[in-house]
């Protein structure tokens, strides 16, 4: 194999030539993406020039310590063939715990002590981009909101928003990522649950939303123990979701299960949308950025219904 840092500064030169990368307003992204990038099991995101590796199957590259000329300003890892989720270590460079990004000429708060993940999925960000040039006079309602990255670019875009997880600390987090942006937090509205339980709330009141935002984990469990699992039950998150869309209005439908082909994952949107009574009137797929160079495995469906 050619040496690692020879190959990833073939990586690197890839991504100076996309460019939403390079217009000065995004400095979080993925430098590289394991076999895409000719490096089978390491990835490797730059956030504000401070590196996360994170490898499977393979140990941290040592050579990466030993060339600070990459351009690191820190260097951390995480494993991902642990099954426990693992904090991250710390290698070389500044140690630090907070980290302030900038994507599309928005900032968000990042924490390296936050384990499974630092505070936002860089694979959204084209996502992001869209939901922001679109907001001007919606109303968004985000769920499974983790951090709030798709509600702060929606309240961005001018929209009003509704976000909604299982974790206090997480949307409270979220209304630090909406300050960092001069947005005040009210009148957004932030709201702890489960999101089937506030779904019903929501459809029982009457309202209505412009977009949608379904984004779930694959797996999780909620206060009452209750196990939601992607395979089973996005349809029936689908079929909730439509309940409180606007009719003309969109569904944002997103998975990031390796295990789910697109064709599964269409007749799920399709088993949820017939169990609603509603059409859909046009599918758009979207996806990962130029940046993730790897196996596709996120889908991504903006529904008009």
């Amino acid at each position: 194999m050619t040496p690692l840092p020879a190959t990833l500064r073939k990586a690197m030169a890839r991504r100076r030539e996309i460019a939403d990368l390079n217009d000065g307003t995004t400095d979080a992204y993925r430098l590289c993406d394991g076999a895409g990038d000719g490096l089978p099991g390491i990835f490797i995101d730059t956030l504000a020039g401070h590196w996360l590796v994170q490898t499977k199957g393979v140990p941290m590259p040592a050579e990466l310590a030993q060339a600070p000329q990459l351009g690191w300003k820190s260097l951390w890892w995480k494993r991902l063939d642990q099954e426990e989720k693992s904090s991250l270590q710390h290698i070389a460079g500044e140690r630090l715990e907070h980290v302030i990004i900038r994507e599309n000429g928005l900032r968000f708060l990042l924490d390296f002590q936050a384990g499974y993940s630092q505070g936002i999925f860089l694979d959204q960000r084209l996502q992001r981009r869209r939901i922001q040039a679109n907001a001007p006079g919606q109303r968004v309602l985000n769920l499974f909101a983790y951090t709030c990255a798709f509600s702060v670019a929606a309240a961005a875009g001018g929209a009003l928003t509704e976000s909604i997880d299982l974790s206090r600390p997480y949307l409270d987090w979220g209304k630090r990522n909406f300050e960092l942006n001069g947005l005040d937090p009210p009148p957004h509205f932030f709201c702890r649950g489960d999101s089937f339980d506030w779904l019903r709330r929501l459809a029982r009141k009457g309202l209505q939303y412009d977009l949608v935002i379904l984004d779930p984990p694959s797996f999780s469990r909620n206060q009452e123990g209750k196990l939601w699992r992607v395979e089973k039950d996005y349809a029936s998150l689908v079929t909730a979701a439509l309940a409180v869309t606007k009719p003309g209005g969109q569904l944002l439908c997103c998975t990031n299960h390796h295990g789910v082909s697109p064709r599964q994952f269409q007749d799920w949107l399709q088993a949820g949308a017939a169990t609603a009574g509603r059409s859909i009137r046009k599918y758009e797929w979207g996806g990962a950025p130029e940046d993730f160079t790897g196996e596709p495995y996120l889908k991504v469906a903006w529904l008009n219904v």
